[in-house]
């Protein structure tokens, strides 16, 4: 013996279930086609790759253009900096000097 509530929930699950498993079918027919489409791009590639081995359509030529590079040009400023970057001495040796001095 089962109570009304009880019955009610199970008649909501059930309804639930049955709204979860037709979307699922959706979703998976979805799938399906797209995995359709992509199999049969994949073919008539295939297919026009053996039209040009078996040498019944012309090869076409595809030219590839090449990407100059640009030089960012420098600014006196980014010029003057990287030469005081390196005619700066780093204050790590002086002190390792003046240490090995105190040791003697």
């Amino acid at each position: 013996m089962t109570t009304s509530y009880k019955l009610e929930a199970q008649k909501k699950l059930k309804a639930e279930k049955k709204q979860l498993r037709e979307q699922e079918a959706i979703d998976a027919k979805a799938i399906q086609d797209a995995e359709e489409i992509k199999h049969q791009s994949n073919l008539a590639r295939i297919a026009k790759k053996m039209a040009i081995i078996n040498g019944e359509t012309p090869v076409v030529d595809e030219k590839v253009v090449e990407k100059t590079t640009v030089k960012k040009k420098t600014t006196v400023k980014n010029q003057l900096q990287r030469k005081k970057l390196l005619l700066k001495k780093p204050q790590r040796k002086k002190q390792n000097k003046l240490w090995m001095k105190s040791l003697s």
